[in-house]
């Protein structure tokens, strides 16, 4: 029997004889064990007849040792009658900032799915409603937590969800009516010296899933070591960023996040607690590693492979239109910038970031591993009088050398501070750049994003790596689901939208509009065949097939296996097809199964 059933087992008549629950005769407690699902088809919202009335909410809290909190999100001093004149500068000020947010339940990063229901740029007097927002979120610290939660959600016919940090330009972490497994406090953090497995033995580390990057790699770093990790330090390592591959500053020489990844413990639909290895359970590990975060179960814990800490060497390169001379020479300057810097990330195992407006280009970290910021200089010194006309020199266009004998004294110092305070606009989308693009199309490229900045409603940002370079020592622990076109990936761009948050929300819907009808064909035009990051793009521009391609049957077939009925849905992740939100916000079932 699973721990699902059992818990059934001990409360299912109790909460029947206090009607706390619906009956099987209405069909909301059978979708597991039939084929035909539930004979409600939606998922119920608030004002819904068979909305769980208080007591059966309050039931789940004692079940969970009062570890159920009712969503307030943060803006609501903002608006009567809780209005609070400073405590909503504070929240106006900070809006959106990962570090204000991402320790908070409920609240999340993706401001097009808050939909300004609950905002500080509203009149006062405008009500804070949840709109989005789950109505309840568990604050998870075990799995018998998380089985509450799912039997809960089940029985009910609720939408459920999954809350690692918030960080995800889906709204995936959230949902009208939704309950919320809140993972930020499953923050266990091992070292484990002489891990011991046929597929890897050495040093490894296991963390719970709300650890976030900046924690997990700051606690590697007490110990000698450096793990793959996000530039973000609040993006949680083993919510999506690692179920969607995840890109590093150390990916030129360790791969993408879930190349790295030992073990899964994770707990699925049935209420099971599995671990998932290249050789247990290995179609979910394989499925977890890439495969997209929020669907196939809740992980409760991840271990990954850990290096030793050492030397390392980044610089920074900025240039604007004055310092370049005039716009011709700048955009010149940002091509050759581009072009120059492949040879050395395919050679190096160099991992680059830049931002490029109309005006100015930022080219903030890029990264070597096992290099001084001596040997650094050398090997760029060559490509700078390319940046600029004629005799202007390296420090006119900025060049700022840095190193340290640790990667994350490097990162805390540099990076940190910067990709740290960062929002997500309500519009952003993302696309790639393979290095045959870049060589086809380079010219095309940077047209293209001259084109989107020149306006000023959007800017291009870019990592700039190469995931199977000659720089790479390692190969991925096994097999994983990670999707080809990143592989293949030169640059994976972000491109934002810049938005007013004291302006009207119809110009976040206008924007939207360009960059689906607009901006988003230039790229696609000039970059055949490139794809996007399933973490990083529109959630208007593709499918969970398009993210997955020739991995998404095998992908659909495992979410069947481990989720049959649906239970885990995610915008944009494999089995989302199975749902449909209605003209309220309550997801109805399609007649598409997993």
């Amino acid at each position: 029997m699973s721990q699902i059933s059992s818990l059934r087992s001990s409360t299912g008549a109790l909460l029947l004889s206090l009607g706390l629950i619906a009956t099987p005769a209405l069909g909301l407690d059978t979708h597991r064990r039939s084929p035909t699902g539930c004979l409600s088809r939606c998922r119920v919202i608030p004002g819904d007849a068979l909305w769980p009335g208080p007591n059966a909410w309050k039931t789940l809290n004692d079940t969970v040792g009062g570890r159920l909190i009712e969503t307030v999100p943060i803006a609501h001093v903002c608006h009567d009658p809780a209005y609070s004149e400073e405590e909503c500068q504070f929240v106006t000020e900070n809006w959106l900032s990962p570090y204000v947010l991402t320790p908070r339940p409920g609240d999340f990063l993706s401001s097009w799915f808050q939909n300004q229901s609950c905002v500080p740029h509203t009149d006062r007097s405008t009500p804070c409603d949840l709109g989005n927002y789950a109505s309840y979120s568990i604050n998870v610290s075990s799995v018998d937590h998380v089985i509450a939660g799912l039997d809960f959600a089940e029985r009910n016919n609720v939408r459920l969800v999954i809350k690692n940090s918030g960080h995800d330009f889906y709204g995936k972490s959230t949902g009208k009516g939704a309950l919320a497994l809140w993972t930020r406090h499953l923050d266990h953090k091992e070292i484990i010296e002489n891990y011991s497995e046929s597929y890897y033995q050495g040093p490894a580390f296991k963390m719970g899933a709300g650890v976030n990057g900046g924690e997990a790699s700051a606690y590697a770093a007490d110990h000698g070591y450096q793990i793959v990790a996000g530039s973000c330090p609040t993006v949680g390592p083993a919510g999506g960023y690692t179920q969607g591959g995840g890109h590093s500053f150390l990916t030129g020489f360790y791969g993408f996040g879930a190349d790295n990844v030992l073990e899964w413990e994770v707990v699925t639909a049935s209420g099971d607690l599995l671990i998932a290895t290249p050789e247990q359970n290995e179609d979910l590990y394989w499925a977890l590693s890439g495969g997209g975060g929020g669907t196939y179960g809740v992980v409760v814990s991840m271990t990954v492979r850990l290096f030793p800490d050492g030397q390392v060497a980044m610089a920074s390169v900025d240039f604007d239109v004055d310092t370049i001379g005039d716009v011709e020479e700048y955009w010149h300057a940002v091509q050759s910038m581009i072009t120059d810097l492949r040879p050395l990330i395919d050679a190096h195992g160099f991992v680059g970031q830049f931002a490029v407006t109309n005006e100015t280009a930022n080219f903030y970290a890029i990264l070597a591993p096992g290099m001084t910021s001596s040997q650094l200089s050398n090997i760029l010194n060559p490509i700078l009088p390319t940046l600029a006309t004629d005799g202007v020199t390296p420090q006119q266009v900025n060049l700022h050398l840095y190193e340290s004998h640790s990667y994350y004294e490097l990162y805390a110092r540099t990076i940190m501070p910067l990709a740290g305070g960062g929002v997500l606009t309500p519009v952003t989308g993302g696309r790639f750049v393979t290095g045959a693009n870049l060589d086809a199309n380079a010219t095309a490229i940077i047209d293209a994003m001259r084109t989107t900045v020149a306006g000023g409603k959007f800017s291009v940002t870019a990592v700039m790596l190469n995931a199977q370079g000659a720089a790479r020592v390692v190969e991925p622990v096994a097999d994983n689901a990670v999707q080809q076109d990143f592989k293949d990936a030169y640059l994976c761009l972000i491109i934002p939208g810049a938005f007013d948050w004291n302006g009207p929300w119809e110009e976040a819907e206008n924007q939207q509009e360009e960059y689906m009808n607009e901006i988003l064909p230039l790229f696609e035009e000039v970059t055949p065949g490139a794809g996007a990051f399933l973490n990083e793009a529109n959630w208007a521009q593709a499918t969970a097939e398009d993210y997955h391609g020739d991995n998404h049957e095998r992908l659909r077939a495992i979410k069947a296996k481990y989720d049959p009925y649906n239970l885990f849905y995610a915008l944009t992740g494999v089995g989302e097809d199975a749902w449909t939100p209605d003209a309220e916000g309550r997801l109805c079932r399609t007649e598409i199964t997993a």
